[in-house]
């Protein structure tokens, strides 16, 4: 892999977005396609303006044109077998001879870093596009010829493969100021590891080459590998289990990953210790695993709903709720959290805490039943009261 930054600069050029296509590999747009591999541009346009906000950036085209100072990354499709990059040394003759290929309609790219960028260009530029989103008339876009050519031929650093512009994402966009979402950084992460086993490496070798090259000083690599791990373990290996809300809001999975009574309940290892050519989660645990899943995502495939309604229940009820057979068979039968967090210190103390709340709430009814003596309902009540309290005191005495 070359890298960036080390004496190797990569060629700078002029090209025309007509030339350069969006990314359906990219990480942050994955969860958002039904199948990458099938994902038009227009779908990835699509995808682009209702989910990333690129009104903004179009705001500041249509007013300031392209900054040059911020180049896209992009690399080609497919280079002509008569074409080497290698056989460059110099950056500038690379430049000079990339831009004849571009010129004798021989090459073309893909942007690796920038997709947003190269997307509210083209809803800027193209009327066809805007009419087909049904946004022609409140996007921004602009007549100015000058802003037009100066924002459709704009400054690109050219990688020659994919892989050759890892380290300086991963730098970015995990360890950097400009952070990924949480699953995207996962998916990006498996990913790198995936490419530095093809070359050989074993997997932990993989995951230290990968954190080395990051900057990753934390093992923030590793925990967000295991928790990728797990998603693609419940992708594969639970039975109709709808994933896409995993996807979405894949930063609950990695807080439940790190609580250890929900590891022990998965039968999970810490990151230290788990065993990346095994399943994260043994055989024998993928039912506890569903359970996991479906209490804090929900299954729509199975009309599940999720028990938990937010994600700070996770640490506060859940972790403390798999530490009790008798609490878990509660949330299982009754799909009631609180209900089953009240159970997590065993029956006894379930019945004495109702007992404390019931002669709470009694003795607050004594501040206002004075005005209502005599009252028919409210006496039936009481009666009904008595009665339970009875049964109540005989089931609780020795025969």
């Amino acid at each position: 892999m070359e890298f960036a930054g080390k004496g190797n600069r990569k060629p700078q050029i002029d090209v025309n977005i007509s030339l350069i296509e969006l990314d359906n590999c990219n990480p942050r747009l994955v969860p958002y396609l039904s199948d990458p591999s099938k994902a038009s541009q227009l779908d990835l346009i699509t995808v682009l303006f209702e989910n990333f906000n690129t009104e903004e950036i179009a705001l500041s085209l249509v007013e300031n044109g392209y900054f040059d100072e911020e180049p896209i990354i992009i690399v080609p499709n497919e280079i002509p077998s008569d074409f080497s990059f290698s056989s460059y040394s110099n950056p500038d003759d690379l430049a000079s001879a990339i831009l004849r290929l571009i010129e004798e309609g021989k090459i073309n790219f893909t942007v690796v870093e920038g997709n947003r960028r190269i997307s509210t260009i083209k809803l800027v530029t193209d009327f066809e596009i805007r009419n087909k989103l049904g946004i022609d008339k409140n996007y921004p876009k602009t007549q100015n010829s000058q802003i037009i050519s100066d924002i459709t031929t704009i400054p690109c650093i050219i990688y020659e493969k994919r892989e050759d512009v890892s380290a300086y994402l991963g730098v970015r966009h995990i360890m950097g100021s400009l952070k990924w979402e949480a699953y995207a950084k996962a998916s990006y992460i498996a990913d790198f590891i995936k490419m530095e086993v093809t070359k050989g490496l074993s997997i932990n070798d993989a995951i230290k080459k990968v954190q080395d090259v990051i900057g990753d000083r934390t093992d923030t690599i590793k925990k967000q590998y295991v928790t990728y791990k797990l998603l693609i373990q419940a992708k594969d290996d639970v039975a109709d289990f709808n994933i896409k809300p995993l996807i979405n809001n894949f930063s609950l999975l990695t807080v439940a990953y790190n609580s250890p009574a929900i590891r022990e309940y998965m039968g999970v290892k810490k990151y230290s210790e788990v065993n990346f050519d095994a399943d994260v989660v043994p055989i024998e645990k993928l039912k506890n695993f569903e359970n996991i899943l479906t209490w804090i995502y929900g299954n729509d495939n199975k009309n599940e709903k999720r028990v938990l309604t937010d994600s700070r229940q996770i640490t506060n009820s859940l972790s403390h709720v798999v530490r009790y057979e008798i609490a878990v068979d509660y949330l299982l039968k009754e799909k009631d959290l609180e209900g089953a967090y009240e159970r997590t210190n065993g029956e006894k103390e379930f019945l004495s805490k109702k007992l404390v709340d019931t002669h709470r709430i009694l003795k607050s009814c004594l501040q206002f039943a004075y005005k209502y003596k005599d009252d028919e309902v409210l006496l039936s009540q009481i009666d009904d009261l008595e009665e339970v309290t009875k049964v109540l005191k005989e089931n609780l005495k020795s025969k």
